[in-house]
């Protein structure tokens, strides 16, 4: 059990954190008769975090609900509404990356449960952020833009080409 110092101290890194996190997403590692992440799944999920400039911080449910009480002013997060042990992935690059590589491991880790994140302040839900989570990358959407974009001068290049070949035969 934790003193009353280090709970300060780690309610103190948290608030610190936080406001400065792209995004910041709350998971269950473990529900009450349920498997949870084994050490090495949870070994793995750390480092693939640290990898993308993110962290998993396992803390109490009050110091995640005192520490979040800033960031939610309008409507405050019902910490305890979330079952099971509570996780934080605090993400400091791109949101987007975050969640693909996030939901990724939880595919294939069924233990690790989704209840919602803080993207730019505003709090999504579980669905919004499984919805985020399954968005083609950055790269595949302006692949489809360009091919999208280029498919109309590459129809037309066809006609004339035909036309071309037709006229030369005939």
């Amino acid at each position: 059990m934790k003193s009353r110092i280090q709970k300060k101290e780690e309610l103190k890194s948290l608030q610190s954190k936080l406001p400065e996190s792209q995004i910041t997403v709350f998971t269950s590692f473990a529900r009450t008769g349920e498997k949870g992440l084994s050490v090495a799944q949870m070994t793995q999920l750390k480092r693939l975090l640290r990898e993308a400039k993110s962290e998993y911080v396992v803390t109490k449910k009050t110091l995640i609900e005192m520490a979040t009480k800033e960031l939610s002013k309008d409507a405050p997060i019902d910490v305890y509404g979330m079952a099971g042990s509570l996780g934080l992935v605090v993400g400091m690059e791109e949101p987007y990356g975050i969640a693909k590589k996030l939901y990724e491991f939880a595919r294939k880790n069924p233990a690790l449960q989704f209840f919602g994140a803080f993207v730019s302040g505003a709090f999504i839900s579980k669905e919004q952020f499984l919805e985020m989570a399954k968005m083609p990358s950055k790269e595949v959407l302006i692949g489809r833009l360009l091919g999208m974009l280029t498919y109309p001068i590459r129809g037309l290049a066809v006609a004339l080409n035909e036309i071309a070949k037709q006229k030369s035969n005939g």
